[in-house]
């Protein structure tokens, strides 16, 4: 399936393709350790400190999606610019 008809249809994921890369990086498996041991502290906290950090948490992470979300605009935007770009010197006569 062609790149046009698999984006038509919906078959292109990036969020996923994203998260697979990522979850691949040495540095992801140190990072989620060190919020494993953070959430474990956490739970000898008192309910007030529990819910003032997920509450950071929670919008951290709508922060975050809202970046990826951006990105993923962006880069689209990008590559479609490209695409025209390229069929525009495709087009022009040879000098």
């Amino acid at each position: 399936m062609d790149f046009f008809s698999e984006l038509y249809h919906g078959d292109i994921y990036p969020g996923e393709e994203i998260a697979v890369d990522v979850a691949s990086d040495p540095k992801y498996k140190e990072l989620m350790a060190n919020l494993e041991k953070s959430a474990e502290q956490l739970t000898n906290q008192d309910e007030n400190i529990r819910q003032l950090v997920k509450q950071y948490r929670d919008d951290f992470d709508k922060l975050i999606g809202l970046h990826e979300l951006h990105a993923f605009k962006i880069g689209f935007i990008r590559g479609a610019e490209l695409k025209q770009a390229i069929s525009k010197t495709n087009n022009e006569p040879s000098v």
